[in-house]
């Protein structure tokens, strides 16, 4: 099976009339970095952690980020990232959990992506 380009007859008004989609409305960068975290049930400033370890970015915007995962964390719960390189409290950045979405791999242990958004309501733990 070979590949051949898609040859479209579209006018330019036609594609005016129909943006692309583009459900971030922002740039995001490539962003592969391990990062340490912990994950809280509740958005209370004095929640205890309820999950630890390290996850991997993906990418990153000034909004949000994407995750890779071996746990699949529940939507709405709170991650706080931490870079070590950076130093504990520089580094520390609070997301709320958007989606889950498993990846369809074979293999042993399971991975699923993880849509965060910037929580800029909670406090640094």
């Amino acid at each position: 099976m070979t590949s051949r380009p898609v040859e479209t007859d579209a006018s330019p008004s036609v594609e005016q009339s129909f943006p692309p989609f583009n459900r971030r409305r922002e740039a995001r960068v490539e962003d592969r970095h391990w990062y340490t975290f912990e994950m809280y049930e509740s958005h209370t400033a004095g929640a205890e952690a309820v999950v630890e370890g390290k996850v991997l970015s993906l990418n990153r915007s000034a909004h949000g980020i994407l995750l890779l995962m071996s746990e699949p964390p529940q939507v709405r719960q709170l991650i706080a990232l931490y870079n070590p390189q950076l130093g504990w409290h520089r580094s520390t950045m609070v997301y709320e959990i958007c989606w889950v979405r498993a990846l369809p791999i074979e293999s042993e242990r399971s991975q699923f992506l993880v849509g965060c958004r910037h929580n800029i309501t909670a406090r640094s733990r």
